[in-house]
C-alpha cells in the first residue's frame, strides 16, 4: 500500500501543537507566578498597615509632652507622611501587579486559543488520512475483483 502524501505535514501539525502546548504551560505558570506575587504584595500591605499604625503610636509617644521646635515639628509631620507615602507606594505596586496579572491572562487565553486551533488542524488532517487509508482499501480491493475477472479457467470441452 502506498505511504500517505502528508505523512510529513501530519507530524508538523503535531509538532505545532506540543508547541502550542508547550507556550500554554508557560503562560499558566506566568499567571501563578503573578497571583503568588500578588498574594505576596497584599501580605506585605497588610503587615505594613500594622506596623505604620504602631510605629505611629511609637511615634507620637516619645514626642508626647515634649516641647519641640518649629523645625523638629515639620520634620516630625514629614516622618508621619512618608509612612502614608510608603503604603501608597506599595498600593501603587499592587496595581502594576494586577495589570500585569491581566495582561498575562489575556496571553494565556491567546495560548489557549492556539492550542484549540492546532489541535483542530491536525485533527482535520488524521481524519483526512483516514478517509484516504480507506479510499486506498478500496481501490485495492477493486483491483483485486478485477484480476480475478480477468483470470478465465479454460473449461474442459468432453
Amino acid at each position: 500500500m502506498a505511504t500517505y502524501p502528508l505523512a510529513k505535514l501530519i507530524g508538523l501539525r503535531s509538532h505545532r501543537v506540543d508547541e502550542a502546548q508547550r507556550a500554554r504551560l508557560l503562560a499558566q505558570k506566568k499567571v501563578e507566578q503573578a497571583q503568588t506575587a500578588i498574594k505576596k504584595k497584599i501580605q506585605e500591605i497588610e503587615d505594613y498597615k500594622i506596623w505604620k499604625e504602631e510605629e505611629t503610636v511609637r511615634r507620637y509617644d516619645s514626642v508626647m509632652f515634649k516641647e519641640l521646635s518649629n523645625e523638629a515639628f515639620e520634620k516630625f509631620k514629614q516622618d508621619l507622611a512618608n509612612l502614608n507615602i510608603g503604603e501608597l507606594k506599595l498600593e501603587d505596586e499592587l496595581r502594576v501587579l494586577k495589570k500585569d496579572e491581566e495582561t498575562l491572562k489575556t496571553e494565556l487565553e491567546k495560548a489557549k486559543e492556539v492550542v484549540k486551533q492546532a489541535t483542530a488542524d491536525l485533527n482535520k488532517l488524521e481524519e483526512h488520512k483516514k478517509i484516504w487509508l480507506e479510499m486506498q482499501r478500496i481501490e485495492l480491493e477493486r483491483k483485486e475483483e478485477s484480476e480475478l475477472e480477468d483470470f478465465h479457467t479454460k473449461k474442459n470441452e468432453f
